[in-house]
């Protein structure tokens, strides 16, 4: 046999080999083939023909560069399955020109060119139809974007799209648009507006991932996301929020209202900024769900914010801005905190109002340094806090090597603190030490008494 037959049938094998896995894995490869050849008409061979002779070296490279980028994620069987199902797709094919199906991420793009022929009935499908200027739907962009996502691993079996519906108004009248964001299910088989469904649930991603599940019998993969917010139900509510301990903001809200939905991200922030408070709790609770507490608490509204200062039963109503600033000068006060926005620390954090005095004099008068730093010995033994042991610490090492320690710890400092290594936790410890470094300086000022 020769070496061409021989390359024929092992191609034959590889293929076959690959439709019966697909076929194995529940996909439609095959199904999809047999489809695209039954489109073929003489127009399309001609189309086809023509871009084949207008081929140059420089569009052959475009392709086989597109072709590399295509594999560059591709680690399995599956994942070879799953490009090819995606490009075996009706109407998702080369030379489509209008109908070509674009993607952002994992939704599909539609088009008043391209919806009747993605949205062809084949599979289900949920849309979201939408403006760019619409303040709702840029809330709902990111959610979106995570619900493709989770979905993207049965692309052959399910759409997750979206449509400029304010750009593509044909699409958008025909499915009876008059607000956004509109969201529409529609079912394997339909292909018009008759048996289109207004999806009328939660626009929060498990709301919607719940949904599509329900209507299709496909588990989404949703990548879990690490939140700072404290999660409360009936069962932990008292125990987390009465705790005697700890200061505990409480955001009292409902899947779907709108403006816990924009307050959702501030929300998140604020819990990152204070994640290494332990006495400072951020937490949050679905009150129309858990009615309950809701009742227990007043809830009438949503958002509600309230606030549990530790060691008493009777929280306080939050009236202040909804701002990540506003946030975080509310817990600061409350909480005797001292964040900013982002997560650092203020520049009198961890200062102690006497120590500060001493380390002013420690750097003034040399002749009464010893004195000085039996003082503040003395005085850190008394508080018993890791930070008031270093003021005493640094004038021990300025006694024994001079003021030039101070740059070196500084500096020593700066170093750690600005390394991609460094824990949260221990970036926190750095930054108090370099603000109990700044006190040593004779131009320094001591922090408030009040501070801690």
């Amino acid at each position: 046999m020769s070496f061409f037959k021989k390359l024929f049938f092992l191609l034959v094998a590889i293929n076959t080999a690959f439709l019966s896995y697909d076929y194995y894995q529940g996909g439609q490869i095959g199904f999809n083939l047999v489809e695209n050849a039954k489109q073929l008409n003489k127009e399309k061979l001609a189309s086809y023909l023509v871009e084949i002779k207008s081929t140059t070296p420089e569009k052959l490279a475009g392709h086989v560069n597109n072709a590399f980028a295509q594999l560059k994620n591709v680690n399995s069987a599956t994942d070879v399955l799953q490009l090819i199902r995606e490009k075996t797709s009706v109407g998702n094919g080369a030379g489509s020109g209008k109908n070509t199906v674009e993607y952002e991420g994992n939704v599909v793009i539609l088009t008043d060119g391209n919806f009747k022929t993605v949205m062809d009935g084949s599979k289900p499908a949920l849309v979201e139809f939408y403006a760019p200027w619409c303040g709702h739907c840029k809330n709902l962009a990111p959610v979106w974007t995570q619900l493709a996502d989770a979905f993207s691993h049965q692309k052959a079996n399910v759409v997750v799209a979206k449509i400029d519906a304010d750009t593509h108004r044909e699409t958008g009248t025909l499915f009876g648009v008059q607000g956004f964001p509109t969201l529409k299910w529609f079912p394997q088989g339909v292909n018009s507006p008759q048996g289109v469904e207004d999806y009328k649930g939660g626009r929060d991603l498990t709301s919607l991932a719940n949904f599509i599940r329900e209507k299709t019998g496909i588990s989404p993969r949703i990548k879990s996301q690490k939140s700072d917010v404290v999660e409360l139900n009936t069962k932990n509510f008292h125990q987390v929020a009465l705790n005697p301990n700890k200061n505990v903001i409480v955001e009292f809200y409902a899947s779907w209202c709108g403006h816990c939905k924009t307050l959702a991200p501030i929300w998140e922030k604020v819990a990152s900024t204070f994640a290494n408070e332990e006495n400072c709790v951020v937490a949050k609770i679905d009150a129309d769900l858990e009615r309950d507490i809701g009742t227990e608490f007043d809830i009438s509204g949503f958002p509600t914010i309230k606030f549990f200062p530790a060691g008493e039963t009777e929280p306080v109503a939050y009236e202040g801005g909804r701002s990540e600033q506003a946030f975080v000068d509310f817990l600061n006060k409350k909480c005797g905190t001292h964040r900013v926005v982002g997560g650092g620390l203020e520049p009198v954090a961890g200062r102690i109002h006497k120590l500060d005095t001493l380390a002013i004099q420690f750097i003034k008068d040399a002749a009464a340094r010893e004195k000085i730093q039996a003082e503040a010995a003395q005085h850190a033994k008394e508080i018993g806090t890791r930070y008031a042991n270093y003021y005493a610490k640094i004038m021990e090492k300025v006694s024994q090597h001079g003021e030039d320690f101070l740059n070196t710890e500084k500096a020593r400092l700066a170093k750690i603190a600005n390394s991609d290594d460094v824990a949260t936790s221990k970036l926190d410890d750095f930054n108090i030490r370099k603000n109990i470094l700044a006190a040593f300086d004779k131009k320094a000022t001591p922090v408030a008494e009040t501070t801690v």
